[in-house]
């Protein structure tokens, strides 16, 4: 006699969840009143995955410290006419520019070799106590000293550029999460400037000198070279530091972008930076590195222009043969 079939219970593993911070769905069937609810109650609730593919939702900027959270959560990525088109703009405008600033940058560090090559320079306050910061700073990553508070400064860092590019793009901030594994900053706004300004704007730097200015200005002390340029030198390297750290860690904000457009602007922004930074030293002059940057865009043009020559050659020579080939095989015949 046959057994009966036995009915297969279902499966009380729940849902995936969107996203580290959400809590998991008890009742699948409790969520569908969500749909139509505002995004940021959405998030405290909690919803599940095709739900929320689905409802309009607000914009997340997102920073994952480890790359598995990445992939967890659903991302707006560019398709079709609008993925090539970022990838056209990247190659044939981006990517000309960055080579274009990299090596005005180096032909004006070589310029300034005779300066840098003398004592004077190194011994100078600005030199010095911004060097001592880039050592400190170094020394405590390779010592791996208080580095789960780094990657939290990191982190606040970062989610509070977000919300202050927010801001100040006449954007409203609704909703604002830090931690060691990641944050988030949800708003209705979204911009490459939004998505991008952690990575090229070093908040900290920018708070240590407005800070220190801010004292001296009102109260003047005597240390003051000393504090300032090794603020300089520390939270310079920080910002470098952990921006070259968090990048290949599978970023949501840059995924969302386009990778190699989003990293092309963040070099150039950041050359951007360490231009005015080194005119600060004294280092390079704005007018000479303008000049190199228009020698070297001349250049490279002139190269492309002779590689363009050197293949309609080749296109003619091949052209040629082919159809010397073609009179000698209908000779034979």
């Amino acid at each position: 006699m046959p057994q009966p079939r036995r009915k297969k219970r279902k499966s009380s593993k729940q849902e995936p969840l969107f996203g580290d911070w959400r809590q998991p769905v008890k009742n699948p069937a409790d969520t569908v009143h969500m749909v139509n609810l505002p995004y940021r109650l959405r998030l405290s609730l909690g919803m599940r995955v095709d739900e929320l593919r689905s409802a309009p939702r607000n914009v997340l900027h997102r920073l994952m410290t480890d790359a598995a959270y990445a992939q967890e959560i659903h991302l707006d990525l560019p398709t079709g006419w609008a993925r090539w088109s970022r990838v056209a703009f990247a190659l044939l405008v981006l990517l000309p520019l960055s080579v274009v600033m990299v090596f005005a940058l180096l032909l004006q560090l070589y310029h300034a070799a005779p300066a840098l090559g003398q004592w004077g320079f190194w011994c100078s306050d600005p030199v010095w106590f911004s060097a001592t910061g880039v050592l400190c700073f170094l020394g405590l990553m390779i010592m791996k000293l208080l580095e789960s508070l780094f990657i939290y400064v990191y982190v606040l860092g970062h989610e509070l550029t977000h919300a202050l590019a927010v801001l100040l793009s006449f954007g409203r901030v609704h909703a604002f999460r830090v931690d060691a594994q990641g944050g988030y900053v949800e708003t209705e706004s979204d911009s490459l400037f939004i998505a991008l300004s952690p990575y090229f704007i070093p908040l900290w730097l920018l708070l240590w000198l407005g800070v220190c200015a801010g004292v001296n200005y009102f109260f003047p002390f005597q240390d003051f070279p000393v504090w300032f340029y090794s603020g300089l030198g520390f939270w310079w390297s920080f910002h470098v530091y952990w921006t070259l750290w968090i990048i290949p860690r599978e970023q949501p904000d840059l995924l969302e972008k386009g990778v190699l457009l989003s990293a092309l602007l963040i070099l150039l922004m950041n050359i951007g930076i360490m231009v005015l930074i080194l005119r600060g030293f004294h280092v390079i002059s704005l007018h000479g590195y303008w000049q190199d940057m228009q020698g070297c865009a001349a250049s490279i043009a002139g190269l492309f222009r002779d590689l363009g020559d050197l293949c309609c050659d080749l296109g003619k020579w091949f052209y040629g043969l082919a159809e010397l080939v073609m009179q000698l095989v209908q000779s034979q015949v």
